[in-house]
């Protein structure tokens, strides 16, 4: 799907979200036997792809509350994981480059995005943009890749466009996604 393969997992993914995952799944109940072996070995995206689709109407109110912050979390990770990919995906098909004034978009998503932490219908919402915008952030450096740079800029070019209506948002940063279905 991606014109440079997975780049979802080159940036974005290890072992530890894999299994983060995997027990999500396994505490909301949703991940059959066969499956397993898949979670623990399959593409990185994929995974992604299914925790989400798992998670997304996934009630957990009746789960303890130690359990319900672990699907939250997965939920949210999962679900804007896929989008970033698709972001990504199509930054690339676009031949868009990252921009030297990532520092100030950068800036733009981490302030919007630490505001949402906490609001009602945001559970989860911390855990996701820490990691992504984190590693998008780490993806953006001097010495890194071209590749690397251009996926991250396209990443946080997609959390800034959650805040396109918001004051600071600068229309050079527009992208749309589709959502993950």
């Amino acid at each position: 799907m991606f014109k440079i393969p997975d780049r979802v997992a080159d940036l974005f993914g290890d072992n530890a979200i894999r299994i983060e995952f995997q027990q999500a799944l396994l505490a909301a109940g949703q991940v059959q036997d066969y499956e397993m072996q898949y979670l623990e070995a399959g593409p990185f995206s994929e995974i992604a792809r299914i925790t989400y689709r798992r998670l997304k109407d996934f009630d957990r109110t009746a789960l303890p509350e130690e359990k319900r912050e672990l699907v939250a979390g997965a939920k949210a990770l999962s679900h804007r994981l896929v989008t970033s990919g698709y972001a990504i995906d199509k930054a690339a098909r676009a031949d868009e480059h990252a921009a030297e004034d990532w520092p100030e978009l950068l800036a733009f998503v981490q302030g919007k995005c630490s505001a949402r932490v906490g609001l009602p219908d945001h559970d989860g919402w911390e855990r996701c943009y820490t990691h992504i915008v984190g590693r998008a952030e780490a993806a953006l450096q001097t010495g890194r890749a071209s590749e690397d740079r251009d996926a991250g800029y396209a990443v946080l070019r997609h959390f800034a466009y959650f805040f396109s209506g918001d004051v600071g948002f600068e229309r050079r940063w527009y992208i749309e996604v589709p959502e993950a279905g």
